[in-house]
């Protein structure tokens, strides 16, 4: 069974007629469900309507007619504890939870290729279609993220004289323009063209127009050549959009976005189109009016593509790498001497383990995970300072979470160890999370429950956080969730450099430090240094800059040390043991 929760706001009975107000990503989804004609199968979807506690007016609601649709309701003072585990819309397969609206989506449409006759095959190339998460594609986040917005700030625009389009459109637009790029090309000319050719030179070497093929004509869908999972919850959003701004009197501003919708409505004879009218109450639709503009502006970038990773990871300067030159990162540090603080860690002193490792079977081991042999006896190391760490805190029925858990090496390894706790692995990539199910199948462990979804997205309750090298600035979201919850931490930080303020994740952390003379920018250069801490068998030079960087390591942790005994925690910063088990090998406990 499958539970699908979609948040709605609230719910009126007109004769025939069941109108419910919703957020875009519950359209969204239910909208996709239907295509896929996933509510006829109940006993594999249940669909369940779950009140939001925020009680505002929503202007950027949609209101949609379920009448004809087997669904549950269930108000704000009834939630169903699965519903509260993430950030709505939440789906709930077994022990696997998964949270985002393309995580959720891949999710329904997986499930329809099991169980249709009909299937629709829209997860592209080897069913990779918006596999990656959010927060590392540019093209999850513009599926996920970007296009909501932009259907929230039409939808929430008033009658005026000028209005600019949101700049994410123009980006479609641009990225539309460019020449296809998939993964399978030379197949998938030798298919359209009839011609054989194998690699960019045998292309090239084609001398008859009629054979070559034509790499921006063929760009007919957004990710390439066949329509996808993103084409249908691209075209859920325009057809919203549509509405408020007719596309067809913004052909000559943005062109290939009008032909790409015209183009995925008529692969389906209108078939999608055809359920959003359906589930649309167009009568009872205020917000879905069209717009009394007289000026449309679209700003529409030369030349982008959403093909690329995102590689930005941004602070708030824009900048995408600090470099310092020495003299200049001494004088940063001269200002952070000033604070007369104890800048430092240290040492591991636990003689033995608090578990033994003969007992461990192998699939919960390093060597079970399918790690390289040279990186086995550091892992092992790894493992056993953040293990020790939190067995010493557990206490029988703890839920403790491993944040971005990967494959599960340290959660799955405290699954066995703790068998009276129930162990969360959060991580946001469905194959590493995969890797980590078969292993706790083979090891026949109860007491694992998985979640697929970015950190910010987890809301559950839990009593002790673990992360092992959270990258950047998802440590400090880690210990951020466990100050919010109330939970003891064991936190190996990692990846200083690539620390970056979000909307609830400022720098520096503390009190202390926010009162200083410390820029932004010099803080974020602390960081830079501290990622240089590799070359201690090198030459003089590297060693000092080596020595240097775990300086920083320390500067940066005791932020967060001093930050979180803000709200009454008791911290030690410690290494790991060996310290040249990893060189992040710094160590934050936290206990209250």
């Amino acid at each position: 069974m499958i539970d699908l929760y979609l948040e709605y706001y609230c719910k009126s009975d007109l004769d025939e007629i069941v109108l419910v107000e919703v957020p875009i990503e519950s359209y969204v989804l239910l909208a996709l469900c239907k295509y896929l004609q996933q509510p006829e199968i109940g006993r594999d979807l249940q669909i369940s309507f779950v009140q939001g506690k925020t009680v505002s007016e929503h202007h950027d609601s949609i209101i949609l007619n379920i009448a004809k649709l087997s669904v549950n309701f269930h108000e704000n003072e009834n939630w169903p504890i699965a519903a509260t585990y993430c950030q709505l819309p939440t789906l709930v397969t077994n022990a696997w939870i998964t949270s985002g609206l393309c995580g959720i989506s891949r999710c329904i449409t997986k499930a329809h290729l099991q169980c249709s006759q009909n299937a629709k095959h829209i997860l592209g190339f080897k069913g990779n279609t918006l596999l990656a998460p959010a927060e590392i594609s540019m093209w999850t986040k513009f599926c996920e993220i970007d296009i909501i917005k932009c259907v929230r700030t039409v939808l929430q625009q008033e009658n005026c004289r000028t209005f600019i389009l949101p700049e994410d459109i123009g980006k479609l637009e641009s990225h539309l323009s460019q020449p296809l790029k998939v993964h399978n090309i030379y197949k998938l000319i030798n298919d359209v063209q009839n011609v054989k050719v194998s690699s960019q030179q045998e292309y090239d070497k084609l001398d008859n127009e009629a054979n070559r093929f034509d790499f921006y004509n063929n760009h007919k869908f957004v990710e390439g050549f066949e329509k996808t999972l993103a084409d249908i919850i691209l075209f859920i959003c325009f057809n919203l959009l549509d509405k408020r701004i007719p596309l067809d009197t913004l052909r000559a501003r943005i062109p290939r976005i009008v032909s790409w919708y015209g183009q995925v409505n008529s692969d389906d004879d209108g078939e999608l189109s055809l359920i959003c009218k359906k589930i649309l109450a167009n009568q009872h639709q205020p917000r879905l009016q069209q717009l009394a503009v007289h000026q449309l502006v679209v700003d529409a970038p030369a030349s982008y593509s959403l093909y690329k990773s995102d590689t930005k990871k941004l602070n708030i300067l824009g900048e995408k790498v600090l470099t310092t030159n020495q003299s200049e990162v001494l004088g940063i540090l001269e200002k952070v001497s000033r604070l007369q603080l104890n800048i430092c860690s240290i040492p591991n002193d636990r003689e033995s383990n608090l578990f033994d490792w003969e007992t461990v079977p192998l699939v919960a081991k390093p060597e079970g995970g399918m790690l390289p042999s040279k990186r086995i006896e550091r892992k092992k190391h790894q493992l056993e300072c953040l293990a020790n760490e939190v067995i010493a805190l557990a206490r029988p029925g703890d839920i403790i979470v491993d944040f971005c858990s990967g494959t599960g090496h340290l959660g799955i390894l405290l699954a066995y160890l703790l068998p009276e706790c129930t162990i969360y692995l959060l991580e946001n990539k469905e194959e590493s999370q995969q890797l980590a199910m078969d292993r706790v199948q083979r090891l026949d462990l109860a007491n694992v429950v998985y979640f697929q979804c970015n950190l910010n997205y987890f809301t559950a309750r839990f009593n002790i956080g673990v992360s092992l090298h959270a990258c950047g600035v998802a440590s400090d979201i880690v210990l951020q969730k466990c100050i919010e919850c109330r939970a003891q931490f064991v936190c190996c930080p990692c990846c200083y450099g690539k620390l970056y303020e979000l909307d609830v994740i400022r720098y520096p952390r503390s009190e202390i430090f926010q009162q200083s003379d410390l820029l932004l920018k010099e803080y974020l250069c602390i960081a830079h240094c501290a990622d240089q801490t590799h070359d201690l068998n090198n030459s003089k030079t590297n060693v000092e800059k080596s020595h240097q960087g775990f300086y920083c390591m320390d500067v940066i942790d005791l932020d967060r040390v001093l930050w979180a005994r803000e709200f009454g925690y008791t911290v030690v910063q410690k290494r790991l043991k060996p310290e040249n088990c990893t060189p992040k090998n710094r160590l934050l406990v936290g206990t209250l």
